[in-house]
Parts: structure tokens; sequence; C-alpha cells
């Protein structure tokens, strides 16, 4: 009997703490209206409040209630405290709509929670809720319509872009096949090569000197460069003007070859003959000429292609020829 007495008070001692923890929780269920138009959306919101530590198993909204009323949209679950962080509420929202009208009763939503540490699972459920779905209003007294045909929406940029792009390139084809067919016609290239411009020797000997000039390596301490590519611009000179294998002979050398062809006066090769002695000097002999002296070798030069441009037009008369 004793046993008895005890395992009866240990239910209602469970019953009481479940209630009083029960009494700490509070869930609700709630339509944005009770009434809808047929095929219109409303939403349905449902919350959990209750002690923070406590552990929530969320109900599971099914896609279609009560076979008419569809969910179309879920939101996700927002968790709000309270400043003292000891209550929690959850939200989440579900949109709906249904397409039949009629009265539907909802019915109410379980809820499961732990109240941690304690491991029991306890339930309740928020209050059922009504919804009416009813069609517009007909007015029978007055003649049927017709239906209104679909509405005319311009055409965006972003859909005319494509077919502008087509018009484009039937325009560019037509217009190259034009182009082709009058040079075919015509017997002319399709496409014409700029000729390339040829520099006599004396004119590129000169444009070549004048780049040494504004280069100023004398100036710079650049001594012997400065003579190397001197001798070396008017060496290339005398190889495509006199047919002289120069840049591969000594100075005397070049000097002999010159005199042996007796086409230049004493005059021209005296100017070369300086230019070159003040090269070798520098070049092997480790001279440092005056100011004065490197510029009046350049200008040497210059006379020395100069004075010898007659011969080189006369060479460009017999090409032409």
């Amino acid at each position: 009997m004793t046993c008895i007495v005890k395992t009866i008070f240990f239910i209602l001692s469970l019953g009481y703490v479940s209630q009083g923890f029960s009494q700490n929780v509070t869930v609700t269920a709630k339509l944005d209206t009770n009434a809808m138009l047929i095929g219109d959306h409303i939403g349905l919101t449902i919350s959990f409040t209750g002690p923070a530590k406590t552990q929530v198993l969320w109900p599971f909204i099914p896609d279609t209630i009560l076979k008419n009323i569809q969910v179309i949209g879920r939101g996700k679950i927002d968790t709000t405290y309270t400043p003292d962080k000891l209550t929690a509420t959850y939200k989440q929202f579900f949109n709906l709509t249904c397409f039949d009208t009629g009265f539907y009763n909802i019915p109410s939503i379980s809820f499961g929670y732990r109240n941690l540490p304690d491991t029991n699972q306890m339930m309740t459920l928020s209050d059922p809720m009504m919804l009416a779905v009813h069609t517009m209003p007909v007015d029978t007294t007055k003649s049927i319509k017709p239906i209104k045909g679909p509405m005319k929406i311009p055409i965006s940029f972003r859909e005319m872009l494509p077919w502008i792009l087509i018009g484009i390139g039937v325009v560019a084809v037509v217009f190259t096949l034009i182009w082709y067919l009058r040079k075919r016609k015509k017997n002319e290239p399709i496409f014409r090569l700029k000729s390339k411009v040829v520099l006599l020797p004396h004119e590129r000997a000169l444009q070549e000197l004048e780049k040494l000039r504004i280069k100023k390596l004398w100036q710079g301490g650049k001594i012997k460069e400065y003579y190397t590519e001197l001798t070396d611009i008017l060496r290339i000179y005398i190889e495509t003007r006199f047919i002289v294998p120069a840049m591969e002979q000594t100075s005397s050398e070049i000097m002999d070859s010159l005199v042996a062809k007796n086409e230049i006066q004493k005059d021209p090769l005296n100017k070369l003959n300086q230019v070159l002695i003040a090269a070798d000097m520098v070049k092997f002999a480790k001279s440092k000429p005056l100011p004065r002296e490197n510029e009046q070798s350049l200008e040497l030069g210059i006379e020395f292609v100069n004075l010898t441009v007659v011969a080189g037009n006369n060479i460009e008369q017999q090409t032409n020829e």
C-alpha cells in the first residue's frame, strides 16, 4: 500500500513539474487575415517563446494544408532574445494561397520542446484558425463583357540589341561583297600594300649622322662609343655607295681602296681620312680629343657624304633605267 501511494505521488509531481514548465512556454499561430480572395496570398506566422535554454522541436508544415491550402513560400526561423538573455522567441513566416472557395478550419500546430537538462519531451498546441476563401461578387444584372486581351509591353533595348547586331552584320556582309566584286571587275588588288620608302646611301648616312648628333655621346663622356658609331656609319655608306668592303678593312685599307676606285676627289678623301685617324687615336691610343675636335669629326663626316652625293644620284638614275 505504501508503494502505491509513493508511485501516485511521483506521477502527480511529474505532472505538476510539466505543467509548471509549460506555463513558461507560449506558442502562437496567426494568419494575416481570416478572409481572402481565391488565388490571393496570405501570411501565416508561427512562434514559440520560452526559456533560452529550452530545446525546441520545430513543427513541420507540409506543402499542402487540408488538401486545398498550399504553402508557396517559407521563411527562415528567426530568433530574438530578451535583454536579460533568459527568454528566447522563435518565429517563422509562411506564404499561403488557396484556389478553392469555402471555409477552412486550420487545426492547431503542435510544438515539442525539452527544458534542458531535463530530457523529457513535452508538447503544446497553438489555437486553431479559421480561413474563409471567397470569389469576387458577380453582378448578374449587367451583361457579360469580353475577356481583355494581353497587355502590350514596350520592347526593351536588350530585346532589340540582338536584332540590331544582326542587321549591322548583314549590312557589313553586303558592303564587303559589293566592294569585292568591284575590285574584281576592275582587276584591282584586294589589299594595297604600302610601298616601303628606300633611302639612298647618302640619305641613310645623313639620317644616321643626325641621330648620332642628337645622342650627345661624347658630351656624356662616351667618346669611344661616339667615334665607333661615327666610323660605322661612314663605313656602311662607303660599302653601299662605292661597293668597298669597308666594314672588314682597316682605315688605311679603306683609303687605299677608295683611291684605287678613282671616283672621289682629293678634298673629300682628306676629310674622310681626318675622321678615320681621329677615331683610331681614340680607340687604340686612348686619345682624348678636345670638344671642338669631336664636333669637327662629325662635321667632316657630313661633308664627306655631301661631297659624294652627285655620284650617288647617278647610281639612282641608272637603277631606274
